[in-house]
């Protein structure tokens, strides 16, 4: 298959066909509520650093649950697993609903169904993105569904910050999370109705928690390849996921612009990353991918250092398509490589300490990019993150030229 066929080759197989749109409807609905959640605390508080505290608080069940998500992954079925979390974040959607459409909402509301939400969450990302591997009949096609998901995952980011912005403008807050929790409901009757094969190891099934966790770890870190690709997400995320938490603060502050603004600002960056993921699904081999990411934190760099250096909402809408695609460029990669080196029967464990790096390590820098904003303006914390992320990506990029990536798929 070549061009537009083989970009989307993982659809031949009915599982992957039934979880494809389930992710794309539910991921929209998450950034709805992501960029509505931003806004609502900005707008109760006009802080920063509160948004930050809050980001902050949200990460402590990802630290906490998601290394022991990953044993609890490769012990069980995952089938049963991924139900359970669906209907879980359905209940968290409502319960956020009810608050705002009462009009009782209250930020240790918003802190304590955050945390919530997270411990959903530092399940559902590992779990997920193991379970592709249960979707695919052929793993030489793992990697083209890592990249549709990250298609999913782009085109979430595309339509839901867009669609939440014009919500919040025209209807209010409520509607944004009403949304989101109509968007969740398909997602559980479309993981019902798959068929996973799901067999596992019997040396994990028979080690405790404790026992799993350990071995999984220092598989880990063992492995120069993958502890390589954990550190370079660790760090990408950690510098360039604030952005979401900076951008209602630059839209108010740079701009002086209002949320369909900041809905268009964040589909740039949305549009950006479908592009890259496009391009990536298409890719048939790993041949490439260390060159990508290395491009990938260059391009998001530009992009970060744009936006703090020029204020006009055109400028920014074309840096903030920079960041998209460079964002992609460097984090699809770093998943594919991942899943293509790691040992199938500790593909749990090592997802789950992906999910770390990139979900626990942005709520910290969350925290800390609000913290330096008060300090020395939302301007120049872009400035500093770019350059500093350009820094980073250099010295990454020299060590995956050392390193040996070779696929066990």
């Amino acid at each position: 298959m070549h061009g537009l066929a083989s970009a989307f080759r993982a659809l031949k197989y009915r599982n992957f066909r039934l979880f494809f749109p389930g992710i794309a409807i539910s991921q929209i609905g998450i950034w709805i509520q992501n960029v509505a959640i931003a806004w609502l605390v900005y707008d109760m508080t006009k802080s920063p650093l509160t948004m930050g505290t809050v980001m902050f608080f949200n990460a402590i069940p990802l630290f906490i649950l998601t290394p022991f998500a990953g044993v609890i992954i490769d012990k069980f079925h995952r089938h049963k697993l991924l139900i359970t979390v669906q209907i879980l974040f359905c209940l968290q959607a409502l319960l956020i609903t009810i608050l705002t459409f009462f009009n009782v909402v209250q930020i240790w509301n918003i802190i304590a169904l955050g945390v919530f939400l997270n411990c959903i969450a530092a399940i559902d990302v590992p779990l997920r993105q193991s379970t592709f591997v249960c979707l695919v009949d052929d793993p030489k096609d793992l990697g083209n569904a890592i990249s549709l998901n990250s298609t999913c995952f782009n085109v979430a980011r595309l339509l839901g910050p867009a669609i939440g912005g014009l919500l919040i403008a025209h209807t209010g807050i409520t509607v944004c999370f009403f949304v989101n929790f109509l968007c969740i409901v398909p997602m559980i009757f479309l993981v019902k109705a798959l068929k996973i094969k799901d067999v596992k190891c019997g040396k994990i099934q028979n080690e405790t928690i404790l026992e799993g966790l350990k071995e999984g770890i220092d598989y880990a870190i063992k492995t120069p390849e993958i502890l390589t690709l954990l550190l370079y997400l660790a760090v990408f995320s950690f510098i360039g996921m604030t952005y979401p938490m900076l951008m209602p603060i630059y839209t108010a502050e740079i701009l002086h612009d209002k949320a369909d603004t900041l809905g268009f600002l964040m589909g740039a960056a949305g549009i950006g990353a479908l592009f890259a993921s496009l391009f990536l699904a298409a890719k048939t081999s790993l041949t490439g991918l260390r060159r990508i990411l290395f491009a990938g934190a260059v391009i998001f760099s530009i992009g970060f250092i744009t936006i703090g250096l020029c204020h006009t909402k055109l400028i920014a809408i074309l840096a903030m398509f920079m960041v998209g695609l460079g964002m992609t460029s460097s984090i699809t990669p770093d998943n594919t490589l991942t899943q293509a080196i790691v040992d199938d029967d500790k593909r749990g464990r090592v997802m789950s300490l992906n999910a770390i790096c990139y979900m626990g390590t942005t709520s910290i820098s969350s925290f800390i990019a609000g913290f330096i904003a008060n300090l020395i303006g939302i301007a120049n914390t872009f400035i500093l993150f770019g350059i500093v992320m350009l820094l980073f990506g250099i010295a990454f990029g020299y060590r995956f030229s050392k390193l040996n990536f070779k696929s066990k798929l």
